[in-house]
């Protein structure tokens, strides 16, 4: 089930930006351990789904769970929202901590494939 904390996602997700553009994007990288998710900590998204590494982003509102979106060349799926992703942020799903501070935080093309 989903958490109650994502109700207002759902709702008011109806609506993706596709314009067909792409745009430079801030792209961070979290994991499912309680220091990237808090008490959320169990891999599971906003959507009810279990994150997976290489699918999974989470996104601002202004996209649609299910969105696609190209980054570094890989399609990535809007499956989860998080507290500080907002504006011009994605963070992507990986599967450990240390994988997420590798990543650091990176500033790449996004583009909305549908």
């Amino acid at each position: 089930t989903t958490s109650s904390r994502y109700s207002d996602d759902l709702r008011s997700s109806a609506t993706h930006v596709n314009d067909g553009s792409v745009k430079i994007m801030k792209v961070t990288a979290y994991c499912p351990c309680s220091k990237c998710c808090g008490k959320y900590a169990n891999g599971i998204t906003a959507v009810g789904t279990k994150a997976k590494a290489g699918r999974t982003v989470a996104a601002p509102k202004g996209y649609s769970f299910g969105t696609k979106l190209l980054i570094n060349g890989k399609t990535y799926v809007v499956e989860d929202r998080g507290g500080a992703i907002k504006g011009n942020r994605l963070d992507m799903y990986v599967n450990t901590h240390a994988e997420a501070l590798r990543w650091g935080v990176k500033y790449l093309p996004v583009k909305v494939v549908k």
